[in-house]
């Protein structure tokens, strides 16, 4: 069994959509979403974000009409026939141009999202070839730490079940603690893997407040296979321990908890036998009979659960 390694993993950069992430290269128009100095594809420095290479587009465009604007107004200059026709027509091609510049202010950021959906549009073929680039640029890393930050910083833009697996294989290599920027819901695959299983038991013993609605539901899923696994049951325990921070997933999966309600530890127990003591007309399920009688074998004399007193009698164990 290969030991695990202790790595420092940097949070990524928060960026409110994930094309934000892309940066262009002015000379080899390259593109990446790594969070590097110099372009991978040519060596040169010169990075700059999709973003503004959208809004250097709008603002050419932009200038461009008001060279329109304005050659059209010496053109009517031009071929005015009197003073009188070449005032009129100054007059109106300054107002043209007040009027250009006026719309252009007011419409600039949705000549920006015009411009990003036409680059995203005729550079798809390049954006790939740059991701495919970075992900490659990952695995070749020594340092595993930064592989993963790469690989996480690519899945951004790229969602797919190859990726995450290769992130969860490197999770599975690392020591994780409660202080790492982990994360879960963006690793989730369609089918069962071992990897995700390990890596989901691993964050309900540390981060346990990352385990949502949706890893509830793959657990639940491949239950069968997870229990399959070695320690699988400890896996499946420790999730339901997890479902026990919040009342709405102890009802929502009230089932799945009542099958590990006997291995979940005291702590988990005493929070889940309180919740259903205080709420007993809620519809629990099997969990009310199972929680009663866990509590009677184990723990009816512990002086921590005499101070709950439940408000039914049918709880009551």
């Amino acid at each position: 069994m290969n030991k695990k390694k202790t790595v420092i993993l940097h949070p990524p950069l928060k960026t409110k959509y994930a094309y934000e992430k892309l940066r262009c290269c002015k000379y080899c128009q390259s593109y990446t979403a790594l969070n590097e100095e110099k372009c991978t594809a040519c060596g040169k420095t010169g990075l700059i974000p999709v973003t503004e290479k959208a809004r250097q587009a709008a603002r050419r465009a932009q200038h461009n009409d008001l060279l329109l604007g304005l050659f059209l107004t010496l053109l009517a200059i031009l071929f005015s026939q009197t003073l009188q026709l070449m005032a009129i027509s100054a007059a109106a091609g300054i107002m043209l141009l007040g009027l250009l510049y006026f719309v252009h202010r007011k419409t600039l950021h949705s000549r920006i999202s015009i411009k990003l959906n036409e680059l995203f549009h005729r550079d798809r073929d390049t954006i790939a070839a740059g991701l495919v680039r970075n992900l490659e640029t990952a695995v070749a890393q020594e340092d595993e730490g930064r592989s993963y930050e790469m690989m996480r910083e690519v899945a951004r833009i790229v969602q797919n079940d190859h990726i995450r697996k290769l992130q969860l294989i490197l999770l599975q290599s690392f020591v994780l603690r409660k202080d790492m920027d982990l994360e879960l819901t963006p690793l989730l695959l369609e089918d069962f893997d071992s990897d995700l299983a390990a890596y989901i038991g691993e964050l309900a013993k540390i981060k346990r407040e990352l385990i949502k609605d949706k890893a509830f539901q793959y657990v639940i899923k491949y239950e069968r296979q997870i229990l399959d696994m070695e320690r699988g049951e400890d896996i499946l325990a420790g999730v339901a321990g997890a479902a026990v921070r919040l009342k709405r997933y102890v009802l929502a999966y009230s089932d799945f908890i009542a099958r590990y309600a006997r291995k979940l530890p005291k702590d988990r127990f005493l929070r889940l036998f309180r919740m259903i003591a205080d709420s007993p007309d809620l519809d629990w399920g099997e969990l009310m009979a199972e929680t009663a009688r866990i509590h009677k074998e184990k723990y009816q004399w512990d002086a921590d659960f005499q101070q709950i007193k439940p408000r039914s009698a049918a709880y009551d164990g």
